[in-house]
């Protein structure tokens, strides 16, 4: 399953770099696009990955999720 989380404050290729780099620290691949403001998580499972971490790390880096 896929999942797309609304991100805003990115502006460009770093910003989707420095979202990608923490999701996989977490051991999570993602790809961030700034132009759709899109952060998405391929094979996401939500029995091994938690949301709430993954919002956490995303908005640590100075982004705020759209609910």
């Amino acid at each position: 399953m896929k999942k797309v989380i609304k991100v805003t404050g990115m502006h460009c290729s770093s910003c989707e770099f420095l979202i990608k780099d923490s999701l996989n620290d977490l051991g999570i691949k993602a790809t961030a696009d700034h132009k759709k403001n899109e952060v998405i998580i391929d094979n996401f499972d939500p029995k091994k990955i938690d949301l709430e971490k993954v919002y956490k790390a995303i908005e640590e880096n100075g982004y705020k999720i759209v609910k």
